[in-house]
């Protein structure tokens, strides 16, 4: 709730605010993901795209690094 754009999440210019929840839930388990799979050293999700009902990733882009054994 401290964004700037935190307005853009509740809704603007007549139209309704994503739903907070699946995007905090979201942004959660890509944390999540990100913290255990030490192995992706980039991610790119563009755009994440949420309407009140859903959360929807159009496109993505992760690279990943393999661990070299010497």
């Amino acid at each position: 709730r401290s964004l700037r754009a935190y307005k853009i999440i509740k809704g603007t210019r007549g139209q309704k605010g994503l739903n907070e929840d699946k995007f905090a839930e979201i942004i959660v388990r890509l944390s999540t993901l990100l913290r255990f799979a030490t192995e992706i050293k980039e991610m790119d999700i563009n755009p994440l795209l949420a309407t009140d009902k859903q959360v929807v990733a159009v496109d993505a882009r992760i690279r990943v690094e393999k661990k070299r054994e010497i």
